[in-house]
C-alpha cells in the first residue's frame, strides 16, 4: 500500500494536468513540481511566463526571469467572495479593514479585482486564518476564476518592476522632506528607523525580506498563490558554495536581515514555525527572503481539496492517471529521517530504489528539475536479459559511469595534464543527459534550450542500449519506474526502442527494477554510493577511485546545484535484499524474485540480537557493528531546528493564531499619518554610522545577554531556530540532531560543537537555544545585540529600498540622494564596498529610465569612499562596460 504523499500533494502528472486546466490561456507553462519529500509528490510547482505571442521566449532577461512558483492553498471559494473593498482615501490604494476581514491591497490595476470580504460565517476555519495571515503580512491581488488576461498583466507588471512603485515614490518624496502617503514611512519602520517604530502598515507595504506574493488566483477547489522563483536557498549556499558568505561581517549582515523579517512577523503576532536553511530563500545578490508559504500554518493548509473540501489523501487525483500504478507500491514515508530509512534499507524493508531516492533528497536533488534531477545507477548494459547466475551484461558498480565510458587511460591523462588535477566532471548527471533521456516526454522548448537550439529528432539516441553506450552520465529513476518514459509525444520522434528480450515497456520496467533490487546489485550498491554520495568524492579515496571532480572556477560564486558529500566513511554493505512483493504490484511477475522474497528475513532491526539464518553469529555481529558505527557518524543528515515537538506545536500554534486574529484593530488612514509631521530627513541621515575601531567586547555581549525581555513561546521557538542556523553557518554542520537535542533537553548539556564557535557567536547562540523558552531573547532584542555592529544596520537601511519592485531610475534617484548626503562616508569604507555591487549596476544599465547625471553623481560618491583596490574591483569594470557600449 502506498504511503501518503503528504497533505494535498499530487503526483507530477496530475499536478501538471490540474494546473494546465485551471490556468489555461494565462500564458503560464508548467515546468515541474516542487516536492518536499524524496518522492515526486508536490503541492506547488514552478511555472514559466511565456511571451504574449505564444513564442518560446520568456519575458525578462535575468537568469530566473519569467519563472514563478505556484503554491496551492486548499479551499477555493471558501476563502473569499468577490465583494470589493472600499476605496481608501489615500491615492490609488485600498485599506485593510479588520472589522470585516477585508484584505490589504497595494495600488490598483485595471481589470484586477482585489480580495474582498472574507466570509464571516467561517471565521474560525483554517482557510480563513491562512488568508488573514497572508493579507496581514503583504499586499496581494486577488484574481477571480479564468482571469487569464489579468494574470498576464500582473506578471508583466512584475517583470517590468512596477508593482511597488508607490513605495519608492514615497521614499523619494521623503528625501525632499515631502510627505506622500504611509508607504515610505511604513517601509522605513521596517528597516530600523526608530522614529517610526509605532507604525504598523498592516499589509500595505511589503517588508524587504519577505518574498512578494504577487496574486491569489481562485479555482474550483483551491487557490493558487503566485510568488517569484528565488534562485537559491541558504541550504544551497551552505552545501554547494559556502564561500559565497565570504566574511564574518557578511554572515552578520545576512542574519540581521533574517531577524528583521522575523521581528516583522512577530510584531503582527505570527510565528514562522518552519525556519531552517531550506526555507530561507536568496536572490542572485544573496539578499535573503522568508516566504509566507513556508510559515508553518500556511504550509499545513497547502494542497488540493477533495470533493467535499477535504485534503486529498492520494497521490493521483485523476482516475485515469497513467502514474497511478507507478506510485501505488511505494513504501517510503514523506519524512526525511535518514537513520530510520537506513535501518529499513539495511534490513531489507526498504528497496534500493527507495533508499537511493532518500540519498538524492539529502543531496539536494530535485524531481523534475533537469539541471539537478535525482540520479540512479545503470546496473545492466542491455546487451542480454539480466541473469544473476551469469556475469554477462552487468555493470561494474565499483567504478563511476564516467570512468567506464572514458577509460582509465584517458582519466589518467586528464588528471596529469590539467592545471588543477581532476578526473571527472563536477556533475554525475548533466542537464543535457536528463533531457536526452526524457526527450520523448519533454516539450520542444525545453529540448531546444537544454540539448540543441535546432530541434532535430533523429539526433537523439533511438534505443536503450544506444542511450547507455552514448552517455558518460548515470541513469534516472524513471527508467526503473515509468513505462511512459519510452512513449514519444512528438509525431516526428519515434518511441525509445526497447531491448529485444522484452515485449513491452511494462515488462522492461519490471525486469529493470528486478535487476536494481537483485542480490548482485544489493551486494555492490554501497560502492556506487561511496562514489556518488560518499567518501570517494574527496581526499585520497577519490584519487584512487579516479573520481576527483573538476573544481569550481570561482568558489565564492553562488550555486544552486552541486555534489554534496553525504558520507565520509565507507557505506555499509546491505544485509538483506528487498523481497520482490515489496515493490511489484503483480504477483505473477518474476518467479525467481518471489522465491527469493519468501526466503528472506525482513524483520531484522539494528537492535535485534538474533542474526538472520543465512549469517553466522560472527558475521552478523561484524556487519551489525559496522552499520551501528556508521550511523553514529551521520548526525549531520538528521538536523533539528525546532525545540518543540512538531505535532504538539502545530496544534497549539493554530489556537494561538486564531486568538491573535480574532479581534484585530481597525487600521485607519488617520492613525497612520498622525506621526508624519514629525519626520525629518536629517534625523534619518544620522542613523548611518560606522563601526568603532575597537572590536566587540566580551563584557558588552554579556551585559546584553543578561538584559531581560518578554517573549511569546511560539516566537521563542523561532529564536531557537535562528540560533541553530547561525551555528551551522559557522560550523558547516548542524548543531543538533534528534539524539543531541534529546540529551540537551534531559541534562542541559550543550553540544560540544558550540566550543568551536567564536566567542561572540557562541554567546548569541547560547542565548537563542536556552532550554527555558522564557529566557530566550525576543526578536527585537536580538536586533539590538552588539553582535550586529553599526555598519551592518547602516548598510541594511541603505540597501533595503533597492530591493523594491520598482524602476531602476527611481531606485537610482533614491540611492544617489542618500549617497550625496554623505551616508556612504558615514558608514565607513568597508560598508561602502559592500554596498557597491548593489548600487553600481544601475550606472551601467541600458534602461531608458536611468538618469545620466545621477549615474555620474553616484560614481563620484563611491570614488570618494572606496579604497584604490576596491575602486579597481567595482568601478573600473563599470566604466569599461559603459565605454564598450558607447
Amino acid at each position: 500500500m502506498a504511503r501518503s504523499p503528504g497533505t494535498g500533494a499530487m503526483c507530477p502528472d496530475c499536478l501538471e494536468r490540474r494546473i494546465r486546466s485551471d490556468l489555461a490561456g494565462s500564458g503560464l507553462s508548467f515546468v515541474h513540481g516542487v516536492s518536499d519529500s524524496p518522492l515526486p509528490f508536490a503541492s506547488s510547482a514552478v511555472v514559466q511566463q511565456m511571451a504574449s505571442d505564444g513564442s518560446d521566449q520568456c519575458i525578462g532577461s535575468q537568469k530566473t526571469c519569467g519563472y514563478f512558483v505556484l503554491v496551492v492553498l486548499n479551499g477555493g471559494k471558501t476563502y473569499v467572495d468577490t465583494k470589493k473593498c472600499e476605496n481608501n482615501p489615500l491615492e490609488q490604494s485600498l485599506i485593510f479593514k479588520d472589522d470585516n476581514h477585508c484584505a490589504v491591497q497595494a495600488d490598483s490595476s485595471p481589470g484586477i479585482e482585489h480580495v474582498g470580504d472574507l466570509q464571516s460565517s467561517s471565521s474560525s476555519n483554517n482557510q480563513q486564518l491562512t488568508v488573514n495571515i497572508i493579507t496581514k503580512l503583504t499586499p496581494v491581488y486577488y484574481l477571480g476564476r479564468v482571469a487569464t488576461t489579468e494574470i498576464r498583466d500582473l506578471m508583466a507588471s512584475y517583470m517590468n518592476l512596477s508593482i511597488e512603485q508607490d513605495v519608492i515614490n514615497s521614499l523619494n518624496l521623503l528625501c525632499e522632506n515631502t510627505i506622500s502617503g504611509p508607504a515610505g514611512l511604513g517601509f522605513l519602520s521596517f528597516v530600523g528607523f526608530s522614529a517610526f517604530d509605532d507604525i504598523h502598515p498592516s499589509g500595505l507595504v511589503r517588508h524587504p525580506n519577505i518574498l512578494p506574493v504577487l496574486a491569489v488566483v481562485e479555482s474550483s477547489d483551491c487557490c493558487y498563490m503566485f510568488q517569484p522563483k528565488a534562485p537559491y536557498t541558504l541550504e544551497n549556499i551552505m552545501h554547494y558554495s559556502p564561500e559565497a558568505l565570504c566574511s564574518d561581517w557578511h554572515i552578520r549582515f545576512f542574519i540581521y536581515q533574517i531577524m528583521s523579517a522575523l521581528a516583522y512577523l512577530h510584531d503582527f503576532g505570527v510565528h514562522h514555525g518552519n525556519l531552517k536553511p531550506s526555507t530561507i530563500l536568496m536572490s542572485d545578490s544573496l539578499w535573503p527572503y522568508l516566504s509566507i508559504s513556508d510559515i508553518s500554518h500556511v504550509k499545513q493548509n497547502r494542497g488540493f481539496g477533495g470533493p467535499e473540501g477535504s485534503i486529498l489523501n492520494s497521490c493521483c487525483a485523476e482516475e485515469d492517471c497513467s502514474s497511478r500504478s507507478i506510485f501505488a507500491s511505494f513504501n517510503l514515508p514523506s519524512s526525511l529521517d535518514w537513520s530510520s530509512h537506513f535501518k529499513r534499507w539495511w534490513t531489507g524493508e526498504l528497496s534500493n530504489y527507495e533508499y537511493l531516492l532518500v540519498l538524492n533528497k539529502l543531496a539536494g536533488r530535485r524531481w523534475g528539475d533537469p539541471a539537478f534531477h535525482p540520479v540512479m545507477p545503470w546496473v545492466i548494459d542491455f546487451t542480454v536479459r539480466p541473469d544473476e547466475n551469469s556475469d554477462i551484461g552487468w555493470r561494474d558498480l565499483t567504478k563511476s559511469k564516467w570512468r567506464l565510458a572514458k577509460g582509465d587511460e584517458q582519466l589518467d591523462f586528464t588528471y596529469s595534464s590539467s592545471d588543477v588535477p581532476y578526473h571527472v566532471s563536477d556533475e554525475c548527471l548533466s542537464e543535457l543527459a536528463v533531457c536526452s533521456y526524457k526527450a520523448r516526454r519533454l516539450s520542444k522548448t525545453i529540448l531546444r534550450s537544454a540539448v540543441r537550439s535546432v530541434y532535430e529528432p533523429n539526433e537523439y539516441p533511438s534505443s536503450m542500449q544506444r542511450l547507455y553506450q552514448w552517455t558518460p552520465d548515470e541513469c534516472i529513476p524513471e527508467f526503473y519506474s515509468d513505462p511512459w518514459i519510452f512513449v514519444s509525444l512528438h509525431s516526428e520522434m519515434s518511441n525509445l526502442a526497447l531491448p529485444s528480450w522484452v515485449t513491452s515497456s511494462e515488462e522492461f520496467i519490471c525486469l529493470h527494477r528486478d535487476a536494481l533490487e537483485s542480490d548482485r546489485v544489493s551486494q555492490q550498491l554501497h560502492h556506487w554510493i561511496d562514489i556518488t554520495f560518499g567518501y570517494k568524492l574527496a581526499g585520497e579515496a577519490s584519487v584512487e577511485a579516479k573520481n576527483v571532480m573538476l573544481p569550481p572556477s570561482d568558489p565564492s560564486r553562488p550555486k544552486s546545484i552541486g555534489r554534496r558529500q553525504l558520507f565520509t566513511k565507507p557505506h555499509p554493505k546491505r544485509l538483506i535484499s528487498t523481497p520482490h512483493s515489496a515493490y511489484h504490484n503483480k504477483v505473477e511477475s518474476c518467479a525467481r524474485c518471489q522465491r527469493k522474497g519468501s526466503n528472506s528475513t525482513t524483520d531484522v532491526l539494528l537492535n535485534d540480537c538474533n542474526p538472520p539464518n543465512m549469517f553466522s553469529q560472527v558475521d552478523y555481529l561484524e556487519e551489525f557493528e559496522q552499520a551501528t558505527l556508521f550511523m553514529e557518524l551521520q548526525h549531520h543528515l538528521n538536523p533539528i531546528y525546532s525545540y518543540s515537538n512538531t505535532a504538539a506545536c502545530c496544534c497549539s500554534s493554530v489556537k494561538y493564531l486564531k486568538r491573535q486574529f480574532s479581534d484585530q484593530e481597525v487600521l485607519q488612514p488617520d492613525s497612520v499619518l498622525s506621526v508624519v509631521p514629525d519626520f525629518d530627513f536629517g534625523s534619518y541621515l544620522e542613523c548611518f554610522e560606522s563601526d568603532d575601531s575597537s572590536s566587540i567586547g566580551y563584557q558588552e555581549l554579556l551585559r546584553w545577554k543578561q538584559r531581560s525581555c518578554s517573549v511569546i513561546e511560539h516566537h521563542a521557538n523561532d529564536i531557537f531556530s535562528i540560533g541553530c542556523i547561525l551555528a551551522e553557518i559557522y560550523l558547516h554542520r548542524p548543531l543538533f540532531d534528534a539524539s543531541l537535542l534529546a540529551a540537551y533537553k534531559e541534562t542541559g548539556m550543550l553540544p560540544g560543537a558550540l566550543h568551536e564557535l567564536p566567542v561572540h557567536v557562541r554567546l548569541l547562540v547560547e542565548s537563542c537555544i536556552q532550554r527555558q523558552w522564557e529566557r530566550r531573547p525576543c526578536s527585537k532584542h536580538l536586533l539590538e545585540s552588539p553582535y550586529f555592529p553599526p555598519s551592518v544596520r547602516s548598510a541594511y537601511m541603505f540597501l533595503a529600498p533597492l530591493q523594491l519592485l520598482c524602476t531602476s531610475g527611481d531606485r537610482l534617484k533614491y540611492v544617489t540622494k542618500l549617497a550625496s548626503e554623505g551616508t556612504l562616508k558615514a558608514m565607513g569604507e568597508f560598508a561602502a564596498e559592500v554596498c557597491a555591487p548593489y548600487c553600481l549596476p544601475f550606472v551601467s544599465s541600458s534602461r531608458l529610465d536611468v538618469d545620466t547625471e545621477s549615474c555620474l553623481r553616484l560614481l563620484k560618491e563611491f570614488l570618494k569612499c572606496l579604497s584604490v583596490q576596491a575602486a579597481k574591483k567595482h568601478i573600473l569594470p563599470i566604466i569599461q562596460k559603459i565605454l564598450q557600449a558607447g
